[in-house]
Parts: structure tokens; C-alpha cells; sequence
């Protein structure tokens, strides 16, 4: 009798560890080692979408797509001129590029102001975004090949094109947090 008074607490305690890890695990990027989803990337949605076939134009109306950045993490945001949370993050994601941008990492910034490049440089010149390239998608088909229902949307795709995750709605992309959850895609994406 003594045996199973005691199987019985053990076999709670247990469970309530495995549920504990569970919570931990999905909290930390859907049981992913090491990946921390905190803090100003707390809503950052890990996700495995295919590589969209997309595409947006540069300042100068070449064609642009994500293959075109074969190789390295790619972190798109969709901002307009009119969406005040995009204009809040827009400078720490310009920030961001300077910070991380490179051979490894790098931020497409798509404009989807209907008015193009006439609304959106003089704006992002007054903004002072000197870290980023200008792109452009004023009728709308990137952000919708490539899901966005909420602006702004920021999407990060590893180094063969595949989604790992998104958030909607603004963040300041150069906190602690969002540096390390980019650095951890940089880090362990094939």
C-alpha cells in the first residue's frame, strides 16, 4: 500500500514537470533549442511557409525577388507612409540593417504606398533610413503573395527561402531580444 501512496505524487509531479517543459519549449519557438521569442518579438510567429514567387521593384524599377538574396536570412517588412507603426519602427529597422547587414543577413524594406516611389523616398529621406535600400510594391501583389493582412508585417525567411516566422504589428527591430532572435536565425539557418 505504502508503494502506491507514493507512485500516485510521483506520477503528479511528473506530469506537472512535462507540462512545465511543454509551456517553456513552445514559448522559446516552438520547442526549438536556444530560439528566445521575448520582449519587443514577443508576437513573432514561428512559421515554415514556402518561399512565395514574388515580386517587388528598387528605386531605379528593376524587377526584385527573394531569390535575388539566395544565401543569406532576409528579413522583409511591409511599411506605408499612412501606418503610424510602421513609421515608428522604420528607424530602428534601419538601425538594424546597419547593425547586422552583411554577407549573412540582410532587411528588404517594401514600401506598398499606392503612390510609389514619389510618396515613399522623400519620406524615407526625411526619416533619414540611409541603411536601407528603397523597394516598392504600390499595387500590393508582394504583400499578398506573401500573406500580410496587418501592417506593419515583418517576415524572416532563412538562407534557401524558406519562412521561419513573422510578426505582425510593430517592434523595435534593435532591442536586445529582436538582435538575438535574428542572430539565432543567421546563426542556425541551413
Amino acid at each position: 500500500m505504502p508503494i502506491k501512496k507514493l507512485a500516485f505524487p510521483a506520477a503528479g509531479v511528473l506530469a506537472a514537470a512535462i507540462v512545465v517543459v511543454l509551456l517553456v519549449g513552445l514559448r522559446d519557438g516552438d520547442g526549438t533549442t536556444g530560439l528566445r521569442i521575448e520582449g519587443q518579438v514577443q508576437n513573432f510567429v514561428v512559421g515554415d511557409r514556402p518561399r512565395p514567387d514574388a515580386q517587388w521593384r528598387n528605386e531605379n524599377g528593376n524587377r526584385v525577388s527573394l531569390t535575388d538574396f539566395g544565401g543569406k536570412v532576409v528579413m522583409v517588412n511591409f511599411w506605408a507612409t499612412w501606418c503610424a507603426p510602421c513609421i515608428r519602427e522604420l528607424p530602428s529597422i534601419n538601425r538594424l540593417q546597419a547593425e547586422l547587414g552583411g554577407d549573412d543577413f540582410t532587411v528588404v524594406a517594401i514600401n506598398i504606398d499606392t503612390g510609389g516611389e514619389a510618396i515613399a523616398a522623400p519620406f524615407a529621406k526625411r526619416l533619414e533610413i540611409d541603411n536601407l535600400d528603397l523597394y516598392l510594391d504600390p499595387r500590393g501583389a508582394t504583400s499578398r503573395a506573401m500573406g500580410v493582412n496587418v501592417m506593419p508585417t515583418t517576415v524572416v525567411y532563412d538562407r534557401t527561402g524558406q519562412e521561419v516566422g513573422r510578426l505582425e504589428g510593430g517592434a523595435e527591430w534593435d532591442t536586445p531580444e529582436a538582435l538575438a532572435l535574428l542572430r539565432w536565425f543567421i546563426e542556425n539557418s541551413g
